[in-house]
């Protein structure tokens, strides 16, 4: 298909920004801060229109690794996230699946690193890529914005601290800068689209295969979020795959559910991890939280063009046969197989796992439990029948071969 890499990108921001919102309680629109930062001083350097929005991309990308950083930790400000370095070593890793133009090694995990060789891998001057330099800049400014610092005043630590960036850098931020408009664009309804007008417009062509390399990459940080869901959207990713290669599904529907499942619950992003990880029972208020998951799942997917039949079933994974689930209401006749199948799958794998409230169960209790919902019209009692048969005994797809000689 044709992918518009923006607006996967924006998809992604959009996302990542509730995990800072969540985990940083100081900062607001920071990775939308640090791209457009990191543009505006681009422009002034003739960067190739490819280089530039792969710049862009990075800067966007850039906190990516704050979920696995921070996950044994309480809520920070953002200058204690600049103390970790895990998040840059998260980071990196994470964006090996992202098809930029021509990737750049050590952009994520240097971008803390100081011109004067004082950060955490003590790289210097030019040792430090390119785009990391600029992002540490736009950082840093994006920073001290969110503390509420006046432009006079991030110019004047700026020019306190000069030794920490790469003077090129420093000089013509302080060019770009020096006109109101430019700190204007940083307000809350106009970051976006600023950041719009200013990135290239990339539409490229992917199979849905490769396109899955990048649902990986949310899956992981999505995964990351809470440790009791370290490996959820993966393990519903595989056994969705078993199923789908059992049911003899076509190749690009086989990888679209394979993308659905890594993105079902790209909405928990939005869900405070004091809820999620909670022990005990939740309130009312917090039960309506999580449950609003799935529908911040379908607004940041819709903004993918190509991707509506991924967003109908990764979003009603939560929806139910008799009309009794969320956030839709949703009956069995708006419900096709695939979302039946992928919401089943949901079920199956979190009973399956340990959670805060009760150790993971047996694959007959959990089917139990699943023929239970069938009985009750909540869930399709043929995709039940089938996980029984199936996720008992085939780990692997190549294993399928086993259950289809009987």
């Amino acid at each position: 298909m044709k992918l518009n890499v923006n607006q996967m990108l924006l998809s992604f921001s959009f996302t990542l920004d509730f995990v800072e919102r969540d985990l940083l309680k100081d900062v607001t629109n920071h990775t939308r801060h640090v791209a457009y930062i990191c543009a505006r001083i681009a422009k002034l350097t003739n960067l190739p229109e490819r280089e530039f929005f792969d710049l862009v991309s990075y800067a966007l990308l850039h906190d990516n690794g704050i979920t696995r950083s921070l996950l044994d930790r309480n809520p920070v400000d953002m200058a204690g996230l600049e103390k970790n370095i895990m998040h840059c070593e998260a980071g990196e890793e994470n964006v090996a699946y992202f098809p930029f133009n021509r990737p750049v090694p050590g952009v994520i995990l240097y971008h803390h690193e100081c011109y004067d060789g004082s950060g955490f891998f003590g790289k210097r001057g030019e040792e430090i890529p390119f785009y990391a330099r600029l992002i540490a800049l736009a950082n840093r400014i994006a920073v001290d914005y969110a503390q509420g610092n006046t432009p006079r005043d991030i110019l004047a630590l700026l020019k306190r601290d000069a030794r920490l960036f790469d003077p090129e850098l420093l000089r013509l931020f302080f060019h770009v800068s020096q006109h109101g408009e430019f700190w204007l664009n940083m307000q809350p309804m106009f970051i976006e689209p600023e950041l719009e007008r200013l990135l290239p417009q990339q539409t490229r062509e992917f199979s849905f295969q490769n396109i899955r390399r990048i649902s990986r990459l949310y899956s992981k940080i999505i995964d990351a979020k809470s440790p009791f869901t370290g490996g959820h959207s993966r393990g519903i990713s595989k056994k969705t795959g078993i199923l789908c290669r059992y049911y003899g599904c076509g190749e690009e529907e086989y990888w679209k559910m394979r993308i659905a499942a890594d993105l079902h619950d790209l909405g928990k992003i939005m869900v405070p991890n004091e809820i999620l990880d909670k022990p005990g029972s939740l309130t009312r208020e917090e039960i309506d939280v999580v449950q609003s998951h799935t529908y911040y799942t379908r607004k940041a997917l819709e903004m993918v063009q190509g991707f509506e039949d991924i967003t109908e079933w990764a979003a009603n994974h939560h929806e139910k046969l008799n009309g009794k689930g969320y956030p839709y209401g949703f009956t069995a006749d708006r419900l096709d197989f695939n979302s039946r199948m992928l919401a089943c799958v949901d079920i199956y794998q979190a009973l399956t796992e340990d959670r805060p409230y009760r150790m993971a169960l047996s694959h007959e209790d959990a089917v139990g439990i699943l023929d239970t919902m069938a009985k009750q019209n909540l869930i399709d009692g043929s995709i039940v029948r089938d996980i029984d048969a199936v996720l008992g005994t085939v780990f692997f797809e190549e294993d399928l071969k086993v259950i289809k000689s009987k």
